[in-house]
């Protein structure tokens, strides 16, 4: 961790001034911790489309930086994710707003959820709307998961075997723990 923050305070290390604010990339959080669907794979999909490919605020680099240092570190990947882009161009202040903000959403939607499924769970069709948005949220993992392995593991035979091998392995143990 030192040779990164002496790296970071050497001359010669520059990175580009953010051609957004600290509240644009605030806003944008909130408003993908608001409407983002479809789980943390989803959420890291949409990061990268919006940041990296069309709004350009963030290097394919960091990014993937970013990515592999939020699926090393245990707890949530999306939310690892949002707090390293929140500290790309603006630091702890920006990774402190952005680990703050982009999780609101959707705790505050817990509680409501939670609120409305305790008073009108028994209602059938309360019930019908957790079935419609399970099978939704299934779709659009399965559909992110393809996208970010691609992207991860590339053409390499060997990467894909490794995948291949651990996936059984998962499957096959019912368990993430090679132990």
């Amino acid at each position: 961790m030192t040779d990164a923050i002496e790296t970071q305070e050497d001359p010669q290390f520059q990175r580009s001034q953010p051609q957004y604010s600290l509240w644009q990339l605030v806003l944008y959080f909130l408003k993908l911790g608001t409407w983002g669907f479809g789980g943390p794979i989803a959420l890291v999909g949409y990061m990268k489309r919006d940041l990296v490919d069309e709004r350009r605020w963030i290097s394919e680099s960091d990014y993937k930086e970013g990515l592999s240092l939020a699926q090393l570190a245990p707890g949530p990947l999306a939310e690892q994710l949002a707090i390293y882009m929140g500290y790309v161009h603006y630091g702890i202040l920006g990774a402190t707003l952005t680990g703050l903000i982009f999780p609101l959403p959707a705790f505050l939607m817990v509680l409501a959820i939670g609120w409305a499924y305790t008073l009108y769970g028994g209602l059938p069709w309360m019930q019908a709307v957790f079935y419609t948005v399970g099978a939704t949220v299934i779709g659009i993992i399965a559909n992110s998961s393809y996208k970010l392995t691609v992207k991860t593991i590339g053409k390499d035979w060997l990467f894909w075997a490794i995948y291949i091998i651990s996936a059984a392995v998962t499957v096959i143990t019912e368990s993430e723990k090679f132990s």
